[in-house]
């Protein structure tokens, strides 16, 4: 490799003065030093920012450590020299490219040339840097003000020419792609981001800095944030681009690189400079609440999502370098939100979001709500308006059961603004659910219809959802009618396969998962038991449920177990489904009811008897094979919660064995609940010793 062999102007072009000779030098160097700061780029595994004592921005693990043979002003040349030049000599046997290096140090030192310097920082010929901060902070409030048409327009006016800029377009386009699933905007945020990357990557200390020790400036490791959030939202976009084996290995190192930057700058800005969110005197001038609350976005984050990642996965990821603690992330969330900066609210969104949504389908019994109100009330206060905010505050009384509450305030959400139709989606989610835990079927199921007919999301989820309280409208409406012998309904299962999507190159376990559903109901001449319960099982619904709606599906499962039904014969399957869901409710009637005499004995025992049961028929069951695994899970966690760690792990063992005979639906999620629930049973085992 040439390590950067000429200095250069502010505007990053090479300038070389002597006679007509010189110039074809030149010109070739110029070649080379392109070609080869590309090679470095791409061979980058992991560097750490450099402090202004000389340590380097971006430390390469395999050539930070290379001695230099360079002087003061002179370029910088590897000692290895001749056997990049393919010499196979030492450095006193100079080879063609060494040559080449003393011509260029000639004409350097005839024209006087001062020794290099870093470049300007120079985004846009009409607004100076300070102008053009503010215009993002602008970006940023009608952001939150729901102006997103506006937002958009300032950020898409200079995103060609400031790297801010195209971060935040690109940021809104990744999201509104993700949101969307249209090709187009995918197309679109990816191109924004391509051009992100371009202009953050000319602004991050070039090698030739970085081999001379030479201290970075603060636009320079601003830079190299801004490099790291691009490349982050880029590897997002690659995982929804294509579904190729490429396209994911590409995504994964964008990943994996942009979280070394981030762990780096962490480290050295925010860890070794001592600064704390309680004193924020402790923070240098030069550092700005934007630049920190940055890093803690992006640390945080990647150490909340490293954190949940399933053993096995781990293990591999462990082998490159990549471990989480959830702690960590949610202490460095927290410090992004107290420093006040342009991503501070992000901060608070990323907590909020791992409290009522990541910890919700992990550990629903023990989610931080304080901390949500605490957050959605500062940010709020700030903007009343602000459709992500109150939607999670919409959330947190959903999730507190205050089902009445929580249905106004995402009505409230709906009309607050009609630019960002994809948050509307969102609310019809909630709605869907809470008309359910209501048992309004039929409302529930027209949000599912409209679901279905605006968002490109899940379709197949959708419709299956659609189908399945439509089933429950149907057979609850008249006790008598024992299969849903609707040409509606059977229509509505029949097309649910039709709309299957990718997302990184697979099936959605999900719809995998509503398809065999619908596929079954066909088999089973139009029939499935309760199917609408056993979807709000399966989304996670049942730990909403009040005491007496608890209570009332136990009534209408057992009804169907014991009294069983006209005219049909419940498979191992249906018996299996039946008696898993009774002790799931069952041990939600424990957890919910807290003064109550029963709750010691009585709802535990009859939650153990119900998931034994259903455990009962693995040898039997044909189809349903989810029903044993997630039987095991429920198993364990009843086990945990009565205090006896032993059986749990004995569960959680047979749970991962079943896995490893058979797949069957939504394997991961039981997976990612098993490694949740073992870092409960440690962390408990650990308190009592």
């Amino acid at each position: 490799m040439v390590f950067g062999l000429f200095r250069q102007r502010s505007s990053g072009e090479s300038s070389l003065e002597g006679s007509d000779n010189a110039d074809t030098v030149a010109a070739d160097l110029h070649e080379m030093r392109l070609s080869s700061q590309q090679t470095l780029r791409n061979d980058s595994v992991e560097r750490t920012v450099r402090n202004e004592s000389g340590e380097g921005l971006l430390e390469d693990s395999r050539e930070a450590t290379a001695p230099s043979t360079a002087l003061e002003g002179d370029t910088v040349i590897p000692a290895d020299v001749n056997a990049i030049s393919g010499t196979g000599g030492t450095v006193n046997q100079p080879g063609p490219l060494i040559d080449l290096i003393e011509q260029n140090r000639t004409i350097e030192r005839e024209s006087n040339l001062s020794a290099m310097t870093t470049p300007e920082m120079i985004v846009d010929p009409n607004l100076d840097i300070n102008m053009n901060m503010e215009l993002v902070h602008k970006s940023l409030v009608l952001l939150f003000d729901n102006k997103f048409h506006e937002a958009e327009d300032i950020l898409k006016k200079h995103y060609e020419t400031d790297m801010h800029f195209a971060l935040g377009y690109g940021a809104m386009l990744t999201f509104q792609a993700i949101m969307t699933y249209d090709s187009r905007e995918i197309e679109k945020g990816y191109s924004i981001l391509a051009k992100g990357l371009e202009l953050t990557d000319s602004k991050r200390q070039k090698r030739t800095d970085y081999l001379r020790m030479k201290a970075p400036t603060y636009e320079e490791v601003v830079a190299e944030l801004l490099y790291a959030e691009t490349l982050l939202l880029t590897s997002l976009l690659s995982f929804t681009q294509s579904d190729s084996v490429i396209s994911m290995i590409k995504g994964a190192v964008k990943g994996r690189t942009s979280y070394g930057i981030y762990k780096d700058l962490h480290n050295k800005y925010v860890v070794k400079a001592g600064i704390s969110r309680h004193n924020k005197s402790t923070i240098p001038e030069y550092l700005s609440n934007d630049f920190l609350s940055g890093i803690c976005l992006g640390y945080g984050c990647f150490q909340i999502a490293l954190s949940m990642v399933p053993p096995k996965l781990l293990k591999l990821l462990e082998l490159v370098g990549l471990q989480g603690d959830t702690t960590e992330g949610i202490k460095a969330l927290s410090q992004g939100v107290d420093f006040d900066g342009l991503r501070s609210p992000f901060c608070a969104q990323a907590i909020i979001a791992y409290e009522t949504a990541f910890k919700f389908h992990l550990d629903p019994y023990n989610m931080n709500l304080g901390a949500v109100d605490k957050l959605t009330t500062k940010y709020l206060e700030r903007h009343p308006v602000c459709v992500s905010f109150k939607f999670f505050a919409g959330r947190a009384e959903e999730l507190r059961r205050d089902l009445k509450a929580a249905r106004q305030t995402f009505e409230n959400c709906i009309m607050l603004q009609d630019e960002w139709v994809t948050m509307h989606h969102t609310c019809w989610f909630e709605l869907m659910w809470i008309s359910s835990l209501e048992q309004k079927w039929n409302e529930a199921a027209e949000y599912a219809e409209r679901l279905f007919g605006a968002s490109n999301w899940s379709k197949t989820s959708y419709l299956y959802l659609l189908a399945a309280f439509r089933h429950a409208q149907f057979v609850d409406s008249d006790p008598s009618r024992k299969y849903a012998n609707n040409p509606n309904i059977t229509t509505l299962f029949k097309d649910v396969k039709e709309y299957q999507i990718r997302v990184a190159g697979k099936r959605l376990q999900i719809e995998k998962y509503c398809v065999r559903k619908a596929r079954s109901f066909k088999n089973q001449n139009n029939f499935l038991f309760l199917p609408a319960l056993e979807a709000m099982y399966i989304w996670g619904i049942f730990s909403l449920l009040d005491l007496a709606t608890a209570k009332d599906f136990i009534d209408k499962c057992n009804d169907k177990l014991v009294n069983g039904i006209t005219d049909v014969q419940l498979c191992p399957d249906d018996r299996g489904l039946g008696h898993l869901m009774v002790g799931v409710l069952w041990k939600h009637c424990y957890l919910l009811s807290k003064d109550e005499p029963e709750r010691d004995g009585s709802y535990l025992q009859k939650a153990e008897d119900s998931l034994t049961l259903a455990l009962s028929y693995e040898k039997q069951i044909s189809l349903d094979h989810f029903i044993i695994g997630w039987g095991n899970y429920e198993t364990a966690e009843l086990h945990w919660l009565k205090g006896d760690n032993k059986k749990a792990m004995e569960y959680i063992k047979s749970c991962k064995k079943v896995s490893s005979k058979i797949k069957y639906s939504l394997e991961s999620r039981v997976m990612f609940k098993v490694h949740n629930l073992t870092e409960r049973i440690k962390r408990s085992t650990r308190s009592t010793t």
